[in-house]
């Protein structure tokens, strides 16, 4: 088996983030000109959506039928409702603070008032599950700044 790929086993497959959600499908490869090296890939999102960068960084896998990515990219956590462990909606992130490639914290604009939104602050650990939204761990108690 060679550890040499070609660009028909990269473009056209889906792009696959760690919680198994499919991004989109990968449509160009970005290549340093002087080093010659891949630095990164290009996801299409869908329609009406903007295309994604991923730089090799966050790439885990080329595997057979799908690129797999090694975490969430942090553009696709913009704008997610953000929810307790009950149920309930605190608001929308806003910003993702990273510590080298981890997620340290997101801020989270409150839904509460049109001149009234606050920005919450929620450290990582506090993060049950991220998917179509983000769902915190049950018994957060919610910190306004």
């Amino acid at each position: 088996m060679t550890d040499i790929i070609t660009t028909d086993d990269i473009l056209g497959k889906e792009a696959v983030d760690p919680t198994g959600q499919v991004l989109g499908t990968v449509v160009k490869l970005h290549v340093n000109k002087l080093t010659k090296e891949i630095v990164g890939l290009t996801i299409d999102l869908g329609f009406m959506k903007p295309d994604l960068f991923v730089g090799t960084e966050f790439i885990k896998q080329f595997g057979v039928d799908a690129i797999l990515l090694s975490r969430v990219p942090t553009d696709k956590l913009k704008g997610l409702d953000v929810l307790t462990f009950e149920g309930q909606e605190i608001g929308t992130v806003n910003k993702v603070i990273l510590f080298r490639t981890n997620i340290k914290e997101i801020i989270v604009t409150s839904k509460e008032g049109f001149f009234t939104k606050e920005h919450i602050h929620i450290a990582a650990n506090q993060i049950d599950k991220i998917g179509g939204s983000i769902i915190l761990k049950k018994g957060y108690k919610l910190k306004k700044y």
